[in-house]
């Protein structure tokens, strides 16, 4: 069926609300070596836009449904904002790898309040297809039990990453970044231990 010219324009706009939605984070050699010496990170990986803004990375078809095992480490968040009344942030923060049959969230919920806050808590989701969804929220959790406010969202999918390689993803929210490392084997993951002395070795071939 054609597309009618209001059609057509409707999906114009839309396209351009995806792009400036996701844009390409850039960070100098400096930022990039401090983030690197604190998390060790040996694959950084930014919001890059698509070949077309919504265009999903690999047909239906091609998808890979392979169980494998997911690790999900959130590191830190900075820069979130105040509230209106001038007081600090209280984040929460739910990882949900969404999949055909299922959803399964995991929440945590920093010690610290906003502007920055250091979180260094993982999440191991076992059996997990291979082109899973995970969704990160990060929310101002309302002290008197209201109800909470998003602070912003991140969607990434399995499928952009490879396997047994360790990504670290820094993620725009609505105000300020969020920043995570993603792990997921088709056999079993190694300890928290040996990933770390991983990553510190794989920094070090690097630099």
């Amino acid at each position: 069926r054609k597309l009618t010219g209001r059609s057509r324009a409707m999906l114009a706009d839309k396209e351009r609300m995806l792009q400036a939605a996701q844009p390409h984070l850039k960070l100098s050699d400096a930022a990039v070596g401090v983030l690197a010496g604190v998390h060790g990170a040996a694959v950084l990986r930014y919001d890059l836009p698509l070949e077309r803004a919504g265009q999903i990375s690999s047909r239906p078809q091609e998808a890979d449904h392979r169980p494998c095992n997911l690790r999900v480490r959130i590191l830190e968040a900075e820069g979130l904002p105040t509230r209106p009344d001038g007081t600090p942030c209280q984040p929460r923060i739910t990882v949900t790898v969404a999949e055909l049959t299922r959803r399964r969230t995991r929440r945590a919920t920093p010690s610290g309040t906003g502007p920055s806050v250091s979180v260094n808590e993982s999440f191991d989701f076992e059996e997990t297809s291979a082109c899973a969804q995970v969704v990160v929220d990060v929310w101002d959790e309302a002290a008197d039990g209201s109800r909470s406010d998003l602070l912003g969202k991140a969607v990434i999918s399995l499928s952009d990453c490879r396997e047994g390689v360790p990504h670290t993803f820094v993620k725009n929210m609505l105000e300020g970044k969020l920043m995570m490392r993603f792990l997921f084997c088709f056999g079993a993951l190694p300890s928290e231990e040996a990933e770390q002395r991983d990553f510190q070795a794989a920094l070090a071939a690097h630099q």
